[in-house]
């Protein structure tokens, strides 16, 4: 089950003895592997034992299993909990700059933006880009729309050259047509 990057961030963290953690604030991941390395989260005061000799009140959370409704649920109690903890690196990549970055192929053709990102929360890999097509990508690609229609696709991650301020495909206007899905 996918699920989009803006259920995960400002969700509560919960451990099994009920102590609230914090909130997730963003998604550290490895851009080579496509793997979620961490959850960002603000530490809440009750719990800045977990900060403690981090020197911040934001933590990575190592990915596991949660239990996800409206919080995510730890299967540890909050003193097991600062073994599953990491200091936060503004050096790590985060899944929420890629939201609103322009896309374009391997021929510096635009595509569109970034409107969210997609993870599977039970092996934390990131799937794939939702991208809202920008006009001249849907013109080149014969696509056709409704007046007031936008056109968002799915790009998985398997067509991402890089990930930087810009996201570079590795692939042509025809290959994108080709490999993405369409999505509501």
């Amino acid at each position: 089950m996918a699920v989009r990057l803006e259920i995960l961030r400002n969700i509560k963290m919960i451990s099994s003895d009920a102590y609230e953690i914090g909130e997730v604030t963003d998604l550290r991941y490895d851009p080579f592997e496509w793997r979620v390395i961490g959850l960002k989260v603000n530490v809440k005061k009750s719990s800045m034992k977990l900060a403690a000799g981090h020197g911040k009140t934001n933590v990575l959370i190592l990915p596991r299993t949660f239990v996800m409704n409206d919080v995510l649920l730890l299967d540890e109690a909050i003193d097991e909990i600062k073994d599953l903890t990491a200091p936060d690196n503004s050096n790590m990549a985060s899944l929420s700059s890629m939201v609103n970055s322009k896309v374009v192929t391997k021929d510096n053709a635009l595509i569109g933006t970034v409107l969210t990102v997609m993870i599977d929360p039970n092996d934390w890999k990131v799937l794939s880009i939702v991208v809202r097509l920008d006009k001249t990508a849907i013109e080149s690609m014969r696509m056709r729309k409704g007046l007031f229609t936008k056109i968002n696709v799915d790009i998985t991650t398997d067509m991402i050259m890089s990930s930087t301020e810009m996201i570079h495909l590795d692939e042509t206007m025809d290959g994108v047509r080709e490999k993405m899905t369409i999505v509501d």
